[in-house]
């Protein structure tokens, strides 16, 4: 299900999708949770796929007792919408070892279906590895290799995948690239095209190119929806770019050309371009040069209390603005619903830098 969150009634080919996203994989599509899934696998599958989707603001009971405080909101939302049945339409679910979250959520799940607490669709783990070594490009080529043989991927279907793909790189490099005012529309896009698949719209999206007098960066956390940029554009100004899992350069550039078989392919480029947690990043290096690229004036530096692997880059990240001169609001241990104070303490910090 979608936020609540004062979206408007957008006249954009994702409009539907954004009120129903699981309507087109009811019928034996694929879901997936976590970062770094490859678009090229789910492609190369031939069914319809989408991340399974979240609620920031529905109740949680039925996932509240099964799952630690650890576990993020999204988590939460989403175990809880596998106990009520919304996913029972779907083939399989795939989960992400690059994302903690995404492992451990998985674990739960196989859990409760084998005691009969939950039914739902049989899930799998697709076990990458991130570390920058060769052992750990192979060890993720293998794992692409044997799920796509679980999926019955034919060989023929790569080529045309990774195109496809590279193509929405394009797209989504060239629509954040124009990206002004309006910032709320942007995290609607870029949210649908995690939870469907963005190839079969995109090229249908027109959002304005509207100027933004002031513009400032979102990185940390994975926003639930657009409340942290209406707060933002509350104050006059708008995110125009975004640093997530879930964000604009989620899925890196295009692939390279080589000779190699795709899943080496695309282990390698996993292993160079993930954006999930476990990214081997250098991640106050990555915000200066991000923010210097948006022409952002200032930086939100957004992290929910369970995503503690990002909070060990929090550090090295405000470090880096500072020294770069780039103002920042830093909010760590924050409630994924933003319902902590930390809607108007935005609104203030642009009220004030930009006054």
């Amino acid at each position: 299900m979608a936020g609540k969150v004062n979206e408007p009634m957008l006249q954009q080919p994702y409009e539907q999708i954004l009120k129903d996203p699981l309507a087109r994989l009811r019928q034996g599509g694929l879901g997936f949770v976590g970062a770094d899934m490859p678009l090229e696998l789910l492609l190369a599958s031939g069914r319809a796929f989408g991340h399974l989707p979240w609620n920031a603001d529905a109740p949680a009971p039925a996932a509240d007792q099964w799952l630690e405080s650890a576990f993020p909101g999204w988590a939460r939302s989403i175990l809880e919408q596998w106990s009520a049945g919304a996913f029972d339409g779907l083939e399989t679910v795939l989960f992400s070892r690059a994302d903690d979250a995404a492992q451990r959520l998985c674990y739960y799940i196989r859990e409760l279906q084998a005691r009969g607490l939950l039914a739902g669709p049989p899930v799998r783990m697709l076990d990458l590895a991130l570390v920058p070594r060769p052992t750990s490009v192979a060890h993720s080529a293998a794992a692409i290799d044997a799920l796509a043989r679980d999926l019955h991927i034919d060989a023929g279907a790569w080529p045309a995948a990774i195109a496809r793909a590279n193509a929405l790189r394009a797209r989504f490099a060239l629509l954040n690239a124009q990206r002004g005012g309006g910032g709320a529309d942007y995290e609607r896009l870029f949210r649908v095209a995690l939870w469907s698949d963005a190839t079969d719209w995109i090229d249908a999206v027109t959002l304005p190119a509207s100027p933004a007098p002031h513009r400032l960066l979102l990185a940390g956390s994975m926003p639930p929806d657009a409340r942290l940029h209406l707060a933002v554009e509350a104050a006059g100004a708008s995110f125009v770019d975004e640093m997530h899992a879930a964000g604009p350069a989620r899925l890196g550039p295009p692939l390279e050309e080589t000779g190699d078989a795709p899943a080496l392919r695309i282990a390698r480029h996993l292993q160079q371009h993930a954006s999930g947690p476990r990214a081997f990043i250098q991640r106050g290096t990555q915000i200066v040069g991000r923010v210097r690229a948006a022409r952002a004036s200032a930086v939100i530096l957004w992290l929910t209390r369970e995503d503690e692997g990002l909070a060990w880059q929090l550090p090295s990240q405000a470090l880096a603005l500072r020294e770069a001169g780039i103002p920042v609001l830093t909010l760590p241990a924050a409630r994924w619903a933003a319902d902590d104070g930390a809607l108007p303490a935005i609104t203030r910090f642009c009220s004030e830098v930009f006054s």
